[in-house]
């Protein structure tokens, strides 16, 4: 899987505030964190958005597991 793909995996998973965008391979992101090293996240959905803010608080297009 991309490095970024799986490093927004984990933000989203972890609540982390960031902006995330991914289309196939292609990603885009703003804050979060890289992923820990075992970590086995993924993100099943072609194409998606989130937004995470202080708070945790998610909006998000995925409405799948991480795992």
């Amino acid at each position: 899987m991309h490095k970024n793909l799986r490093a927004i995996a984990y933000s989203m998973d972890a609540l982390i505030p960031g902006l995330y965008l991914w289309i196939g391979s292609f990603s885009f992101r703003i804050g979060g964190l890289p992923p820990e090293e075992n970590y086995p996240g993924t993100i099943h959905d072609f194409a998606g958005f989130a937004l995470v803010l202080p708070g945790y608080r998610i909006y998000t297009t995925y409405k799948g597991s991480y795992c």
